[in-house]
């Protein structure tokens, strides 16, 4: 394991042996290194600790702590992290194993040597006393905890993830692992039950592979399965920056991900936050993409469900134009089709189906029909020209372009009958089409 300076007895250090540097002793070289990485820094106070120059500022909002040797070489950023912006394997580390306690502080470490490191800080209350137990977490880059100090008296704490690692990965997983990303750093194994009765386990590699938090997933006998590569918001694909534009502007980035699948189906993951006014914690929505960049799915939290059902998923202008035509309409559902945007939802009790172009035009609405209550002119035909049928299936489309339908789906009553299924249109007037 990786050694991992405990950062508040650094800074504390810091703050009896650094000596208080005016700007003007900074060297030169020192300073424009520094505002060539840090544009636009704030409250920037320097300090000389042995021969490195360490400097404190507030970058992006956000404290931040730098050392440059005296050449003007970087050497490492220590940043605050907002706590809702947790690194999620973090995350998802503390509130399994640590769900009670609360986060003091929660800072990222970035070196010149790539051995980055996420620190973490819980604090928790103890009955009957008033200085609550201090836990101290480090974590690698990729998010694996890698060491734990724990206050007197829970020094044999078991830890979750060092204690009860995984070190049976199968060597047909390591070798094809090893192929599929040569020279990648900070490795650590995991394994996960296989819903198969055959495989008891598939093995999950995460690593940094070409500077970006990677895992991959293989079966025992080597075989891969998928790759998720963490993605800067900024790098995501165009059309899912389109997306993120239009419908959460305000919203906070979380994380995104690119998922490629053996099977082919890859797609995009993206995790934002929607902090509103009086609420503790922030909504969190799940958006997943096709690897075209076109939304698929989207998980928010139950009680947004009602509110956000017409907006989320789909362009605002889309969603108003729905609202417009359709005011009443209950357990919306949307998906895409050919391009264009499709709700499914109960209209005026009847099951409805309508279609939006991306600029909101309204393309056709297809209402489910009573097949006890067909139009007249249909049923006559029905009646006359195919007696031998009844009606299982009965809808009518209504079109932009004016070309209104009916359709119907007939099983024949008798069994011998060579079709015993049939498919037939009529126009808006109730006569029958063409096939």
């Amino acid at each position: 394991m990786k050694s991992v300076t405990f950062i508040i007895t650094f800074v504390i250090s810091l703050s009896l042996f650094s000596q208080k540097t005016l700007d003007s002793e900074v060297p030169e070289i020192v300073q424009k290194n520094f505002n060539k990485k840090y544009p636009r820094a704030e409250n920037v106070s320097w300090d000389k600790v042995d021969n490195n120059y360490k400097v404190d500022c507030f970058y992006k909002d956000l404290s931040t702590y730098a050392e440059f040797t005296p050449e003007g070489e970087w050497v490492q950023t220590i940043s605050e992290v907002d706590y809702g912006e947790l690194f999620p394997p973090i995350e998802r580390y503390l509130d399994e194993n640590f769900p009670k306690d609360k986060i003091i502080i929660a800072e990222k470490a970035t070196l010149a040597t790539r051995q980055d490191y996420y620190y973490v800080q819980l604090e928790r209350k103890q009955k009957g006393k008033k200085e609550p137990l201090v836990f101290e977490l480090f974590f690698d880059k990729t998010g694996q905890i890698e060491q734990v100090k724990a206050p007197e008296g829970f020094e044999d704490l078991t830890v979750v993830g060092i204690d009860d690692h995984n070190s049976e990965t199968p060597v047909a997983v390591i070798d094809s692992w090893q192929k599929r990303f040569p020279r990648a750093e900070g490795i650590e194994w995991t394994s996960v039950v296989n819903p198969s009765d055959t495989i008891d386990y598939n093995y999950i590699a995460s690593f940094y592979y070409r500077e970006s938090a990677t895992m991959a997933e293989f079966l025992p006998d080597g075989k891969w399965i998928e790759t998720r590569v963490a993605y800067d918001v900024r790098d995501l694909y165009a059309p899912v920056l389109k997306y993120l534009a239009e419908n959460h502007t305000n919203d906070k980035f979380v994380m995104a991900e690119k998922v490629t699948r053996k099977d082919r189906k890859d797609y995009y993951y993206v995790n934002v936050e929607r902090f509103e006014k009086g609420q503790d914690r922030p909504y969190k929505f799940e958006l997943f993409f096709n690897k075209s960049g076109q939304i698929q799915k989207v998980i928010r939290p139950e009680e947004l469900k009602s509110q956000y059902l017409l907006t989320v998923d789909i362009p605002k202008n889309v969603g108003k134009k729905f609202n417009s035509r359709f005011a009443s309409a209950k357990d919306v559902k949307w998906g895409t089709k050919e391009g264009n945007w499709e709700a499914q939802f109960i209209y005026r009790e009847r099951p409805t189906t309508a279609e939006f172009s991306d600029s909101a035009q309204w393309i056709m609405t297809v209402v489910e029909l009573d097949v006890k209550n067909i139009y007249a002119p249909v049923q006559r035909t029905l009646d006359n020209e195919y007696p031998d049928y009844r009606v299982m299936y009965a809808e009518k489309a209504t079109r932009k372009d004016r070309k209104d339908y009916y359709y119907m789906e007939l099983i024949s009553k008798k069994k011998k009958t060579s079709n015993q299924k049939l498919g037939l249109y009529f126009d808006k007037t109730g006569r029958l089409k063409d096939q």
